[in-house]
């Protein structure tokens, strides 16, 4: 067998098998962007997620969340200066915490300093606990991130959750690396 064939039959080794699949050319992320009266950014996300529900909740009082769930797997959200935060020692059967600063955290583990474009994030894990016949504990990756320029002041930061850890630290520091702020005055 000549050097020629080999080669060959190397490439067709390595581009055949994803090229059936679909795979060759498919990106690993997709980008997304989130515009409303608090937030106007643009991350990249894992391919697999994408956003399936949107919450605002505004009570009289001048509490406001916005809250953009992708599944059950990652949250990005944001609470008012005016909201009154409840149950950080309470993690468990889907109360995932409500969080500003990692002031407001119980007890965070493994906390570490990321910069983003944004503004610094804490990154940290938070042992969360689901019961239903028996109970199961997971480690969730958080990043709070303190806004350098919050497009709503009332908003000073942005939370970032993976539920479950179903999205693990690195693929977490991987988004938080990718944010940044969207100017919507060009």
């Amino acid at each position: 067998m000549t050097l020629a064939a080999v080669v060959v039959l190397i490439a067709l080794w390595l581009i055949v098998p994803p090229l059936v699949k679909g795979q060759l050319w498919v990106s690993h992320d997709r980008r997304v962007t989130i515009v409303d009266e608090t937030l106007a950014v643009e991350l990249r996300v894992p391919d697999r997620l994408a956003i399936t529900r949107v919450s605002a909740d505004t009570s009289g009082d001048g509490c406001s969340l916005v809250r953009y769930s992708f599944e059950q797997r990652l949250a990005i959200e944001s609470y008012s200066t005016a909201c009154e935060l409840s149950g950080a020692d309470r993690i468990l059967n889907g109360h995932h915490g409500e969080y500003r600063t990692i002031d407001d955290v119980e007890d965070p583990r493994d906390v570490e300093e990321v910069a983003t474009d944004l503004g610094s994030a804490k990154l940290f894990v938070q042992e969360y606990t689901e019961c239903t016949n028996y109970c199961r504990d997971f480690e969730e990756p958080v990043a709070i991130i303190e806004l350098d320029e919050p497009a709503d002041a009332s908003h000073p930061s942005l939370v970032l959750q993976a539920y479950k850890g179903d999205i693990s630290r690195d693929e977490l520091r991987e988004i938080l690396s990718t944010l940044r702020a969207l100017d919507l005055e060009q």
